[in-house]
Order: C-alpha cells, then structure tokens, then sequence
C-alpha cells in the first residue's frame, strides 16, 4: 500500500509531494523527484513551530546519514494570507513514515523537540524577558505610570501565550514508534 501526503510548505510555491512505497520516499517537489532510501534514515525529529495567531504548525524533519534532510509540515499554504490545517493526513503520514523508517531502519533515532541547545537557549531568553517585563512593570508602578505598566503587563501577557507552548512542548526527548508524541501532534 502506498500512502502519501501533499502539501505546500510556504505561501509562495507549489506543492511537494511525499510517497511511501515499500522502503523507499519518494518525494516529488514539481522541478525534481527524489527517491529516499529509508534505510539511509539517521534522525526523525518532530517539533511545535509557532505559527499565526489561531494556527498551530507541527513539523517533522528527516535527517538522512549523509547529512541530507528533508521535512513536511501540518500546515498548507494556499494563499499568502491562507493555510489549511492538514490534521488528520499530518498525523497519518507521519505515523506511517515512522513506522516504515523503523521496519527499514531499526537503528534510527526518534526525537520529540528541539535541540538541547536550542530548547535551553529559547527558555533562558524566555525567562529573563519576563523577568525584565515585571522589572518595568514594578518599576512604572514606583514611578506612579499605571498606563506603562497595564501596557507592560499586557506585553507580558501576550509573551507568555506565545512562547509558553514552544517551551513546553520541543523539550527535547526521545520516543518510539509506533507511538508518536502526541503534544507534537495536531
């Protein structure tokens, strides 16, 4: 059986086309086609990238051992101001091509979540941003500024809303298929 996922990953150019054939990907962006030997598969990463205000987008990225990558996304762009969840075909495509990478491949890594590196950097920045957000609060409250600190704390508020999710949920972590996260799944 055969399963495959379209998707247009930006709001400008055409669709790319995945293809699970046996253990092997095809992948057909328009201009080229590329087979992918699944054997060949070093790391699958699955991670939560912020999107539009109302839109989630849920990315997985396939690293081959020649260093090679490719990724799909959840998200299809239609327009530039129009993007389709693709919830259910996301989520199918991805819980076959893991599997397919395992049957092709048992010794791939599978990671839930951004670099450590990264993850640690976007939660420290994170951290001392609100920090520095209650210090002015605090310090336009002294000053008798109750308009700049209501700014503040708004500012503070949306900040939260917005980077809240991308710290909890591309925590760096290891899972197995067939079982995919679920916090990385639309």
């Amino acid at each position: 059986m055969t399963q495959t996922y379209t998707h247009s990953p930006r709001p400008v150019g055409g669709p790319i086309s995945f293809a699970i054939k046996g253990d092997q990907l095809i992948v057909d962006s328009g201009r080229k086609v590329h087979e992918v030997r699944l054997g060949a598969v070093e790391t699958v990463r699955m991670t939560y990238e912020p999107g539009r205000i109302g839109q989630k987008s849920y990315r997985t990225k396939v690293t081959m051992k020649d260093g090679k990558a490719f990724t799909f996304t959840s998200l299809n762009w239609r327009s530039l101001i129009e993007a389709q969840e693709m919830t259910t075909e996301y989520r199918a495509f991805a819980q076959g091509l893991c599997e397919a990478i395992v049957k092709a491949n048992p010794e791939a890594r599978f990671i839930a979540g951004k670099p450590w590196w990264l993850w640690f950097s976007t939660t420290a920045i994170a951290i001392l941003s609100l920090l520095l957000m209650a210090y002015l609060i605090w310090q336009a409250l002294q000053m008798g500024s109750t308009g700049v600190a209501l700014i503040g704390a708004l500012l503070a508020i949306v900040g939260v809303w917005q980077i809240e999710p991308m710290v909890r949920l591309n925590k760096p972590h290891p899972f197995a298929p067939p079982t995919l996260p679920d916090s990385l799944m639309p």
